[in-house]
C-alpha cells in the first residue's frame, strides 16, 4: 500500500510545476519527485488535465493569480489594520495576522492576488466578499471589511486561533467523536450558506477551523459563487431588472461571481460533476463535505487510486474503499457518508441539513466527547470543583471547625454537597452536551447522596467519626466501580485509591481525617485529568 500523500504538498508542487514552461515541466518534476514515483504520478495526472483543458484545470478563479509579491513586513499598514506576522498562504492569496486598533482586536487579513489585474476582476472578488460579509453563522468565518492595498483587494475577517480539522484528525490516538462533532459544526454553517444560495466548491480539511472555544467554522469562501436553482433567487434579495449573464437581477449580490463551467477546488475533493467541469452546486459541496469528514475520520480519502484518474474512476463507479483495519469509527457514520459520496447528486442526501441532522441525531445518543464544551469550560469547572474540594479538606483536617462527632461530619457533608451541586447546576449547558459529562454528572450526585444518607445514619446510631470517615470512602469506591465500565478508565484508579484509604483509615484511627482528604482529593484530581484529557 502506498503512503498517503499530503494534499497540501500535491498542491503547492503542482503551482511550482505550473509556473515551469510546457517541454521543462516532465524534468522539472522528476528532479522534484526523485524517489517518490507515488507523488510524481499524482501531480502528472494534475498536469496532463490541465494541459487537456482549454482554459487549464484549475483556471477560472475569481481572479488570475500572477506569482506572489514578497511577503509584507510586519507594521505595514493595510488600511486600517496593522500588519502582525504571516500566518499563511492559500490558493487565493497570503493570509496575515493584523490588529485593528479603531475596534481594538486581532483579525486575518486576507491579501488577494498580490500585484496588479484588470478591474473587472477585481470588482468580480468584490462582489464575491460581500456576498460572503452578508451571511452571519457561529459556524462561518465572518468577514468585517473589504479594500484594497497596492493594487490588490484585502479581506478581513476575524483570527481564528486554534487548529484545522486536518490537524484534529492527525492526533493520535485520533478520537472519532471529536472529528466528527467538528465536522457537524462546521457543516451547519456550510448548510447556512447553501440556504443564502452559495456554493463553496473547496470544501476540504485545511478549510475548516477550529478555534480554541472549541467551535468549528467554516473558511476559505473564496471559490463561492452563487447558485439559482429553478429559477429561485438568494435569500435576502430583492433586486430585479434585466441583469446578465444569466442571473436576474442587477445589484451587486446577484450578479454572476465566476465563469460558468470553471473548473475550480481542491482536486482530492471534488465530486465527480465538478471534475467534468458540469456545474457546481449545494450537491458538489456535500459531497466534498462527505470526502473531508471521510479522510478525517479514517486517515485517508474515501476512493483508492494511484492518481486523480483512477480516483475519479472509483467515484464514478461508486467503489468505496473499506473502512481500514482497527478503525473504531460506527457503521452508521460510513452509511451515512456514503450515501453523500454518490456519483449521482439526485442519490446523496437532499440536503446537507439531513445529513447532519443524521450524524448529530446518532452521535448524541453514543458520543463521549463533544466540541461544544470547551477546554476552557472544562477547566474553569474543574478548577472550581477542586478549590471547593480543598477548602473543605483544609477546614476538616486543620479543625479550623471541630469535627468531633457525626453530626458536625454531617454538616460539613451538606456543605460540601450543597457547593458540588451548585457548580454542577452553574455548568450544567455545557455539562449536558455530551454523554460522559452527563454520566459523571450522574455520578457525582451519587457520590454525595450516598454520602449524606450513611452520615444521617451515623448521627442516628452515633458512629465514631473515624469509623464514618472509612465507611465514606468504601461507598466512594463502590460508585466509582459501579460506574468505570461507562467511564473513563480512570475510574478504576479512583475506586482503588478509594478502597486502600477506607483500609487505612481503619488501621490508622488517629489519621483518619488526613487520609480521608487524601483519598477524597486524590480520586477527585485523578477523575478531573482523565476527563480533561479525554
Amino acid at each position: 500500500m502506498s503512503p498517503r500523500l499530503d494534499p497540501g504538498e500535491v498542491e503547492a508542487l503542482f503551482e511550482a510545476a505550473i509556473d515551469q514552461s510546457h517541454d521543462l515541466r516532465r524534468a522539472f518534476l522528476e528532479a522534484r519527485c526523485a524517489g517518490r514515483p507515488e507523488l510524481f504520478r499524482e501531480v502528472w495526472s494534475l498536469l496532463r488535465c490541465d494541459g487537456a483543458q482549454p482554459d487549464g484545470f484549475l483556471k477560472g478563479a475569481a481572479v488570475t493569480l500572477p506569482a506572489p509579491d514578497e511577503p509584507l513586513s510586519p507594521g505595514t499598514r493595510v488600511g486600517r489594520f496593522t500588519v502582525l506576522a504571516r500566518a499563511g498562504q492559500g490558493g487565493m492569496g497570503i493570509v496575515y495576522a493584523a490588529y485593528d486598533a479603531e475596534l481594538d482586536r486581532r483579525v486575518a487579513l486576507k491579501l488577494i492576488a498580490p500585484g496588479s489585474f484588470d478591474p473587472e476582476d477585481r470588482a468580480r472578488l468584490v462582489r464575491e466578499a460581500k456576498v460572503m460579509a452578508r451571511l452571519s453563522h457561529p459556524n462561518v468565518v465572518p468577514i468585517y471589511e473589504i479594500g484594497e492595498h497596492g493594487g490588490s483587494v484585502f479581506v478581513a475577517m476575524e483570527f481564528v486561533d486554534g487548529r484545522t480539522l486536518r490537524d484534529l484528525g492527525r492526533e493520535k490516538p485520533r478520537a472519532w467523536e471529536a472529528v466528527l462533532a467538528a465536522g457537524i459544526q462546521a457543516g451547519r454553517g456550510l448548510a447556512a450558506a447553501h440556504q443564502e444560495g452559495l456554493v463553496h466548491r473547496d470544501v476540504k480539511p485545511d478549510n475548516i477551523l477550529i478555534g480554541k472555544d472549541g467551535r468549528a467554522r467554516m473558511a476559505d469562501f473564496g471559490l463561492a459563487r452563487l447558485q439559482i436553482e429553478e429559477g429561485r433567487l438568494p435569500s435576502g434579495g430583492g433586486e430585479t431588472g434585466g441583469g446578465s449573464a444569466g442571473v436576474p437581477g442587477d445589484g451587486p449580490l446577484h450578479a454572476m461571481l465566476t465563469a460558468g463551467g470553471a473548473l475550480m477546488g481542491t482536486p482530492a475533493y471534488m465530486a465527480p460533476e465538478q471534475a467534468e467541469r458540469l456545474p457546481a452546486t449545494a450537491k458538489s459541496d456535500q459531497w466534498s463535505f462527505c470526502a473531508t469528514l471521510h479522510e478525517a475520520l479514517y486517515g485517508e480519502l474515501p476512493f483508492e487510486g494511484e492518481d486523480l484518474h483512477a480516483r475519479l474512476d472509483r467515484a464514478r463507479r461508486d467503489l468505496l474503499r473499506p473502512a481500514p483495519p482497527g478503525a473504531k469509527v460506527p457503521a452508521w457514520v460510513r452509511t451515512a457518508l456514503e450515501r453523500g459520496l454518490r456519483a449521482r447528486p439526485e442519490e446523496r442526501w437532499p440536503r446537507l441539513d439531513d445529513l447532519l441532522d443524521a450524524l448529530a441525531e446518532q452521535l448524541a445518543r453514543s458520543s463521549d466527547i463533544d466540541l461544544t464544551v470547551s477546554r476552557r469550560e472544562r477547566i474553569r469547572f474543574g478548577l472550581t470543583i477542586g478549590v471547593v474540594g480543598i477548602v473543605m479538606a483544609t477546614i476538616g483536617v486543620g479543625r479550623l471547625v471541630p469535627v468531633v462527632r457525626p453530626v458536625d461530619l454531617l454538616a460539613m457533608g451538606c456543605v460540601t454537597a450543597l457547593a458540588a451541586l451548585s457548580l454542577l447546576r452553574a455548568f450544567r449547558r455545557p455539562l449536558s452536551k455530551s454523554a460522559v459529562n452527563r454520566r459523571i454528572g450522574h455520578v457525582v450526585k451519587v457520590l454525595f447522596g450516598a454520602m449524606l444518607l450513611h452520615r444521617a445514619i451515623a448521627v442516628i446510631t452515633d458512629e465514631p467519626v473515624e469509623r464514618a470517615l472509612a465507611t465514606d470512602l468504601v461507598l466512594f469506591a463502590a460508585v466509582h466501580a459501579t460506574a468505570a465500565p461507562s467511564l473513563p478508565k480512570a475510574s478504576w484508579l479512583s475506586a482503588a485509591l478509594c478502597a486502600a484509604c477506607a483500609v487505612a483509615t481503619a488501621a490508622f484511627p488517629e489519621h483518619a481525617a488526613v487520609i480521608y482528604a487524601a483519598g477524597a482529593l486524590g480520586s477527585l484530581a485523578n477523575a478531573l485529568v482523565a476527563w480533561h484529557l479525554d
